[in-house]
């Protein structure tokens, strides 16, 4: 059983080949693990910490995050996939989806915050057009 494929985003910028082994383990297995992304361990650890406290929130807090995309939104664990829970958020570089996914759930300014530090560093990688304007 062949393993996760590491894919270097500092050298997929600038190598073809490692550009190359990203769109096959996209394209062939669907996943691959990422460094040389530039995200601060303690950032990563905070994003963790803040996701979690997401999904402890209670269930009707959760299914607040409803119909982000028609038919989209919070999908709790089921019989049929015990394991799996989610939240919809529509687009993760805009700043607007971004608060409008915290507001909806009430998360406290603490996750907005780290949520949108994340989602900052991500730009740039993925950069949109928008200034950051949060709301907290």
């Amino acid at each position: 059983m062949a393993g996760i494929p590491v894919i270097d985003l500092q050298l997929a910028a600038a190598a073809p080949e490692e550009a190359a082994r990203l769109r096959d383990a996209a394209q062939r297995l669907g996943c691959f693990r990422v460094a040389g992304h530039g995200v601060p361990r303690v950032l990563q650890d905070d994003m963790k910490a803040a996701v979690r406290a997401l999904f402890d929130l209670p269930d009707d807090a959760k299914r607040r995050n409803a119909d982000v995309i028609s038919g989209s939104g919070y999908v709790a664990p089921s019989a049929t996939n015990p394991l799996y829970e989610a939240f919809g958020l529509y687009d993760a570089a805009s700043p607007a989806d971004v608060d409008a996914f915290c507001a909806s759930l009430h998360a406290p300014p603490h996750i907005r915050y780290v949520t949108y530090l994340f989602r900052c560093l991500s730009c740039r990688f993925f950069p949109v057009p928008s200034a950051p304007s949060p709301r907290w």
